[in-house]
This record gives structure tokens, sequence and C-alpha cells, in this order.
């Protein structure tokens, strides 16, 4: 965090009553601060009275639920999500599993038509209507790891079911 944003903190906690605060969460992927694709600002609840909150049992991106008021602060964290390229695909991978396990479990389905739109609609979003391409070069990775993590979701969504009918 930055020197501004722990005196923020500390005036947030001396100050409020508020049982949680978000809290605008800048991250970088591979070296570059991003500040569109929908990654900024990307409010985050970090800070919590412990007994007022709780992790949800998500199997991916899990989050905190507060019981009460919630302020947001205005510093952000400074987040470094994907430091290289390895870090990217491996953890596209992971996501997309547990992604798909996720949907697997809601009783969802999918098709390799389905998988193709689904990317493409998120390469589309997040590089055109979330303005990626403003970012550079790190914009435009952005849009394809995500538009892949979402075609891969699918498509082991499909083989989760494939698996599922042969047995």
């Amino acid at each position: 965090i930055s020197p501004q944003l722990k005196q923020e903190i500390q005036q947030a906690i001396k100050n409020n009553t508020a049982k949680g605060f978000n809290i605008p969460r800048l991250s970088s992927y591979c070296g570059k601060q991003i500040k569109h694709g929908g990654w900024w600002p990307d409010h985050v609840l970090r800070l919590f009275q412990r007994k007022k909150g709780r992790f949800t049992d998500d199997i991916v991106h899990e989050r905190v639920v507060v019981d009460g008021a919630l302020l947001a602060l205005q510093s952000p964290i400074l987040h470094e999500t994907y430091v290289t390229l390895d870090e990217v695909v491996y953890k596209m991978n992971s996501y997309s599993s547990l992604g798909a396990q996720k949907l697997f479990a809601r009783g969802k389905t999918s098709s390799l038509k389905i998988a193709i739109l689904r990317g493409s609609w998120t390469f589309f979003r997040t590089y055109i209507l979330k303005a990626s391409f403003l970012d550079g070069a790190q914009g435009f990775m952005l849009a394809v790891s995500n538009a892949e993590g979402t075609y891969y979701k699918y498509i082991k969504l499909l083989d989760l079911h494939r698996q599922q009918f042969n047995q």
C-alpha cells in the first residue's frame, strides 16, 4: 500500500463506524499499470471488522461479505496481478478449470460454438467497449488472455459433460 493509503486507512478506522472499506485496486499486467479494460477502478473489500465479515465459499475469486455499512476509500492498493506471461498462462489455466467446475456444478452446459462466441465477446468487450486498447501492448495482451480464459472455461465445461456422459 502507498503511504497515502496507509494514512487514509488509519483515519478511516479512527473516525468511522463502518464495518468495512472498499479500496480501489490499481493492477499491473506484465509491468504496466492497467487503467482500462474494466481493471480500474477495481474496488475491492480488503479492510473490515473481523467479527462482521466472512468469506464466500466460491471455488474461484472468493470474496468477503460484511454485515454492516461499507465506506469507500480513495487511495489505491497497488497490485501486481501478473508479472510475467508465464504467470498469465498458469493462472488462466487454473481459473478456467475452476470456472468450468463452478458452471458444471450449477448445471450449465456448453458447446464449441458457445466457447468461441463467449471468448470472442470477451475480447471485444475488454478491448473495444472497455477500451483496453488505451493501455497499449499490455492492453491488447490482457484482452487476448481474457478471451482465451473464457474460451477455455467453456471448452473445459464441455469436456466435463463429455466425461460425465462417458462414465
